[in-house]
């Protein structure tokens, strides 16, 4: 009845398919350029591990002619014994221990004590019985328990590859598994980096770590280092995608060294799900349940065999009755499958429930940590000509933005720059596409030939030169503010200029382009020159990745529901502050700084800690910061919820006891969350905390249901053998179990309201709730069976004195 029941609502084939079908990842790195605030060889001196690479980092510089040469096979091979193959070691739990391991535990051990019981009397029909209900637990929990892993297979399947690497001084193509620290990697635009590494020759490139940091734009590799990090502008993480150019790269760390193998190692470690807030709770009422049941149980036995004589197989089969009514054999699936209807609930509202405790976790939940882009934003940068827009020279915004748009090659759709200024230009003019934006505009601005000159991260700029229909050239550019006021002749760009006005026109667009900086936007700036006139700088436009059309409003819900929202971003620390004030999170946004105490000492750790649980957010974080941020909260007692769409998220996700995959995520944050969010925005979490309530209540009445009747019946079966001496068949407790699990089921559509505050359980509330209950209907019971001849039929009296 139980397997066609659960069965019927059809969620866990899907989840299996769901589960199979999740097993790619999307190979994206697990790091950005803010990482290198902790650059890993600086982490390596103090590990004493072989982390630092067989090169010291001045070899950049100073032989960089020697280390273009590459490794011999002889050199790779030793460099293999010491660092180990690039990849993600894996400690997998053998199926068939993971299968016997659903069986060991208080209810299960009493389940097949039960068993044994029948077993021995040669009770056929209760063995089998017992025996279905124990597989089934078992089945259940093997399979959710299998579908963990999948998290560690999405992310190893990053370094799946293969790539040209130098060894014995030619260019060879090997299995990525096989790069090894001091090896010369070839790459171009497309490829994956599979490795960190340095950046040694070759073109400027740029590459995508959009879904590590939530950094919309490319990083330029290589670039300017960062203040005190020598050699982090040639810097180039494992995982990241190499968008723009051609190089060759020395490979620096590999494996579980590189970031992407931190992240893997954390998602490893982090995959064990703990059981439910609830589930564990009922557990532990089910030991006492069981612990008082086993000194009844020494009771009765020997009180019948040897006070009373009653034959030794008599006697088994009243323990085995005991036994039996003392656990609550269906519990484990009956809350299966209460939790199964509740996720086709919430199936129906745009999440997929890939962890049925989450379910369990969401009512309970006190802290939500949100990624920011793709979550929170639309992880699309758009620009704003409105009031924010700083004009200059008489220009309207406008105006401004249709000489960005002539820049702008529309034909680069892969360009977010680009991209995001065409489509603020088609919806400055009212167009349908923008293409047909486009196409009008070209209808008026004829681009002579050649005269379009495309961005390269050298001169940082794009040009374009064209003629109206009035016969009036315009030489329009745009790109970095400062390359806009005055170019730099020794970038070797094709057309040069220094802004009419330059020393007050420079002093003002800067202070302007510093006040939008801290705002938390990107700026862009554009100059226009007309025929021969002076180049004029027409002004900054700026941009941001906007939130989410509902984001404010759903942040407020869930605040509402007594939720405490943070938002935690790689992110800049401006653009994230700015962002959590449009969406009212709070402004209290920190840095890494905050994350780490000032010293190991007890006091400075609680410090850290209570600035945790009081900030608002934290900007410029690494994957492994977001893991402790978690972990914090959870040792401050909090149940924690996480958002992420990034393989950078998903150490987080499977960390936290509800992991949640927005909309578009990456295969790797699906796999590693717990809840897959099938529609836009954070709405949808909103709606399953209100569900996820009422479906605590709903599993709480019905717990505190089936250990009431158990206290009912287990202290009735033991007074009737020791005061009356009757015996009560086994089938007939097993029948009666079965039957009180069937009725309650329904349960699971019962109305409720969601509380307005977490759902926190404790044992001694479901015990002091179930054994009150359970007691006084014990002792209504036996006043029914002392006197209710006094009262019932003829035939009641006659079966009593009988």
């Amino acid at each position: 009845l139980f397997w066609l029941r659960l069965f019927e609502f059809k969620l866990y084939p899907v989840l299996l398919c769901y589960r199979r079908s999740a097993t790619y990842c999307s190979p994206v790195g697990l790091q950005s350029t803010l990482m290198a605030t902790t650059p890993l060889l600086e982490q390596s001196a103090d590990s004493g591990s072989p982390m630092q690479p067989p090169y010291p980092l001045k070899d950049l510089d100073d032989n960089q002619d020697k280390l273009l040469k590459g490794l011999s096979s002889e050199e790779a091979a030793r460099m293999t014994k010491l660092y180990g193959l690039n990849e993600v070691p894996e400690k997998k739990e053998p199926l068939w221990k993971m299968f016997l391991r659903q069986f060991v535990g208080p209810m299960q051990i009493m389940i097949e004590v039960a068993a044994l019981l029948c077993l021995s009397i040669q009770n056929w029909p209760d063995f089998v019985i017992i025996i279905i209900l124990l597989m089934t637990n078992g089945i259940i929990g093997f399979v959710e328990e299998k579908s963990a892993q999948t998290s560690l297979d999405a992310l190893k399947a990053g370094l799946q590859k293969k790539m040209p690497v130098k060894r014995d001084g030619t260019f060879e193509v090997i299995p990525v598994q096989q790069v090894v620290p001091g090896d010369i990697l070839f790459m171009r635009g497309g490829d994956i980096i599979p490795a960190d590494c340095y950046y040694l020759s070759g073109d400027p490139c740029q590459c995508d770590e959009a879904a590590l940091t939530g950094e919309s734009l490319p990083v330029k590799v290589p670039r300017k280092d960062e203040s005190g990090k020598p050699y982090s502008g040639r810097r180039m993480w494992s995982g990241s995608i190499l968008k723009v150019g051609e190089c060759e790269a020395v490979v620096s760390h590999t494996g579980v060294n590189t970031m992407i193998g931190e992240a893997a190692k954390a998602i490893q470690e982090a995959s064990s799900k703990e059981l439910g807030a609830l589930e564990g709770k009922i557990i532990d009422a089910a030991k006492v349940l069981i612990g008082i049941t086993v000194l009844v149980v020494v009771l009765l036995f020997f009180y019948m065999y040897t006070v009373q004589d009653v034959p030794l197989p008599d006697v088994l089969e009243m323990s085995l009755s005991l036994v039996i009514a003392s656990v609550p054999v269906a519990l484990p699936m009956v809350m299966k499958v209460t939790l199964s209807i509740g996720a086709k609930e919430m199936a129906d509202e745009g999440g997929i429930v890939t962890h049925l405790t989450a379910l369990e976790e969401i009512a309970s939940m006190k802290v939500l940590c949100s990624d920011k882009t793709g979550t929170l934003t639309t992880a699309q940068m758009t620009v704003y000509y409105d009031n924010s827009c700083r004009c200059y020279n008489a220009f309207t915004p406008e105006q401004v933005l249709e000489f960005a748009s002539i820049a702008s090659n529309e034909a680069n759709k892969d360009d977010p720059i680009d991209s995001a200024v065409l489509q603020a230009y088609c919806e400055s003019v009212g167009a349908d596409s923008i293409d047909a934006a486009v196409a009008a505009r070209k209808q008026r601005y004829k681009l002579e030939k050649d005269g379009f000159v495309g961005f390269n991260a050298v001169v940082k700029r794009t040009s374009a030169i064209v003629k109206n229909l009035e016969g009036r050239t315009y030489f329009c550019a745009k790109g970095m503010v400062d390359v806009i006021l005055k170019t730099d002749p020794k970038d070797e760009g094709k057309h040069q200029w220094e802004v009419e006005h330059y020393a007050t026109m420079s002093q003002d667009v800067h202070q302007a382009d510093f006040t939008l900086g801290v705002s938390g936007f990107k700026t862009l700036g554009v100059c226009v020159r007309v025929d021969d006139g002076p180049f004029k700088f027409a002004g900054i436009l700026p941009i941001m990745d906007p939130p989410r059309h509902d984001t404010k409003r759903t942040i407020a819900k869930i605040k509402k529901s007594n939720v405490a929202v943070k938002m935690i971003t790689g992110d800049h620390h401006n653009i994230g502050k700015e962002l959590a004030r449009q969406i009212n999170l709070g402004t209290d946004i920190r840095t890494p700084d905050s994350l780490k105490p000032q010293s190991d000492s007890a006091f400075h750790v609680d410090a850290r800690d209570e600035v945790i649980l009081h900030a608002d957010g934290f900007a410029k974080v690494k994957p492994l910061d977001k893991h402790e941020v978690i972990s914090v909260l959870q040792r401050k007692g909090m149940v924690v919820g996480m958002t992420g769409d990034g393989v950078n998220d998903a150490p987080a996700l499977a960390k936290a006891q509800i992991g949640i995959a927005v909309h578009g995520a990456t295969d790797a944050a699906k796999s590693a969350g717990d809840i897959v969010l099938t529609k836009d925005g954070l709405s949808p979490i909103y709606t399953a905390i209100q569900i996820s309530r009422r479906i605590f209540k709903r599993l709480k009445s019905y717990v505190i249901y089936r250990i009431c009747i158990t206290v009912q019946v287990v202290f009735f079966l033991a007074c009737l053998a020791l005061v009356y001496d009757l015996r009560f068949k086994a089938l007939y407790i097993i029948l009666l179990a079965l039957f009180h699990d069937l009725q309650i089921v329904t349960i699971a559509y019962d109305k409720q309201i969601a509380s307005p505050f977490p759902e926190t359980p404790t044992v001694m509330g479901l015990l002091m709730q179930s054994y009150s209950m359970g007691i006084l209907m014990f002792v209504q019971t036996m006043g029914l069976i002392a006197y209710g001849y006094t009262f019932m039929s003829d035939t009641f009296r006659a079966s009593y004195e009988a």
